[in-house]
């Protein structure tokens, strides 16, 4: 226990205590009712707008609707081709998180252990191999838990994702069935209006779906 708190252990021990603090605070979230999984959601990203002239010619300052960008989360399954690797965004956040921290801590605990090596060499390959393990075992852990809290999106959570039309035509005053994809890869099924009061979508037409918060709802438009 000593040697946990030397300097050549304090980078993992300080991982393994920040793991510790995060189980403790979820099962006391647990105990009221709560749950940090559902509570820390994973980060939004920014990504490119989506240029469209016929989007582009909108006055989204007077309908007041979400900026208009592709969600590439919810199609490639990874948040960005950068961070894609790391296992990031595929997942809720504290999940990747815990299973990073818990393979860095270990790893550099087991490297430190088995013959001490100087803290700059151990704290990269650490790294990797908790980048490694949060890829993997994250990924499993979330597949195998029942997924109530990816589930679980607000309406506004389902903004600026990509989405086709499964079912009718739509229209203004006759919403058709719409299929979309949060951020996790979980499929949604919404009924929807077009964004513009004269297009008529019909069905197996891709949409971008987007928040109207003059109507306080979900609009779609047409990508093709």
């Amino acid at each position: 226990m000593t040697a946990l708190f030397t300097p050549d252990f304090a980078p993992f021990t300080t991982a393994v205590v920040i793991l510790a603090a995060l189980l403790a605070l979820e099962v006391v979230m647990l105990l009221i009712g709560g749950s940090l999984i559902s509570e820390v959601d994973a980060p939004e990203i920014d990504l490119p707008e989506l240029e469209m002239p016929e989007i582009e010619a909108l006055d989204m300052g007077e309908i007041g609707a979400e900026v208009l960008e592709i969600d590439d989360i919810a199609t490639s399954g990874a948040a960005t081709p950068a961070l894609g690797w790391t296992g990031f965004g595929t997942m809720p956040f504290l999940i990747w998180f815990a299973a990073l921290l818990t393979g860095f801590g270990a790893s550099g605990i087991a490297i430190q252990t088995i013959g001490p090596a100087p803290i700059w060499l151990a704290v990269p390959v650490a790294g990797l191999a908790g980048i490694g393990f949060a890829r993997t075992f994250g990924g499993l852990f979330t597949r195998a838990i029942p997924r109530t809290e990816t589930a679980a999106q607000t309406t506004r959570q389902l903004a600026r994702r990509r989405g086709t039309v499964t079912q009718g035509t739509s229209r203004r005053g006759r919403p058709a069935e719409v299929k979309v994809h949060d951020r996790y890869g979980n499929p949604h099924y919404i009924r929807a209006e077009p964004l513009r009061g004269a297009d008529e979508i019909v069905a197996g037409q891709v949409v971008l779906v987007v928040y109207d918060h003059r109507a306080s709802a979900l609009r779609i438009v047409a990508l093709d």
